[in-house]
């Protein structure tokens, strides 16, 4: 078997001061308080400046060179996702408002709200900037099962995806444009990292789908052949509309084994490999 090893991005992840590493609690503080962070680089990667959202729902931006985070206090709804796109950055809102964030902390309106879904996502594709739109619903845990007390209650009883709607920054009309078909891309969303990639150079895997974090489908099991069943990874057909977790899709598995962290939002590490079969 060949085995190539693709770099498809870069992932940036910040972690609170009591974090501890060797600990597996979800109810650890430091679990708690891992949030995505975007990066530019300055005069040749000597300085840096930093974009992350805050637990208020703000942006916070940090130079190289300062002593702490600078909150930027304007905000007319909470932000859900940061990006760097063409050296800028950019953060959208949860309702689909979309802004270019300058390095004097100024914000610029270059998306209006699209409103819909319950997640934003900011993603690059093929030079264009997509917002990622999730839907979500309560629901129990698969199979209709009743709770048992002996069930971990997180896992009977959450938040599942059910639907995503892609749309294309018009950047001279500041609006957003439904997206009916990717082609042959492919979209990866993560809590700290988004991407896409060309279907047609991933083994197995076909375009104008979106695959996606999501701890309703999670599963630590293992297929017959080692490969990976579940843990914490959706995936979605524009085309046809299904969505399930990974093992209702055969062949997809193997080339998110081993598990890559972007996908593993109970993951402490930092870091992804995304595995391609030639």
């Amino acid at each position: 078997m060949n085995l190539r090893i693709r770099e498809l991005g870069h992932e940036y992840v910040l972690h609170h001061v009591s974090y501890k590493p060797n600990s597996s609690s979800f109810t650890e503080a430091g679990n708690l308080y891992i949030e995505k962070v975007v990066t530019i680089w300055l005069n040749s990667k000597t300085e840096f400046v930093l974009l992350t959202i805050h637990v208020s729902g703000k942006l916070a931006i940090f130079k190289s060179g300062d002593k702490r985070w600078t909150i930027i206090n304007e905000m007319s709804s909470p932000f859900d996702d940061v990006i760097v796109y063409k050296g800028r950055f950019y953060a959208v809102d949860n309702t689909g408002r979309t802004v270019v964030v300058a390095m004097d902390k100024n914000l610029g309106l270059v998306g209006n709200p699209v409103f819909g879904g319950d997640k934003k996502y900011l993603v690059e594709s093929k030079g264009d900037l997509l917002l990622v739109d999730m839907y979500l619903s309560i629901d129990t845990d698969e199979g209709g099962i009743g709770y048992d007390a002996s069930q971990d209650l997180v896992q009977y009883m959450s938040e599942r995806t059910v639907w995503f709607k892609v749309f294309k920054l018009n950047e001279e009309g500041k609006c957003w444009i439904e997206v009916k078909d990717l082609e042959d891309r492919v979209l990866f969303l993560g809590d700290d990292l988004t991407f896409s990639a060309q279907a047609s150079e991933l083994c197995g895997c076909k375009g104008n789908c979106i695959f996606f974090d999501d701890n309703f489908f999670y599963s630590r099991e293992e297929g017959i052949d080692g490969s990976m069943v579940g843990r914490d990874i959706g995936v979605f057909e524009l085309e046809s509309g299904c969505i399930g977790p990974l093992r209702n899709f055969p062949g997809y598995s193997k080339m998110f084994w081993p598990p890559p962290d972007w996908v593993a939002s109970t993951s402490l590490e930092f870091g992804y490999v995304l595995n391609i079969h030639a």
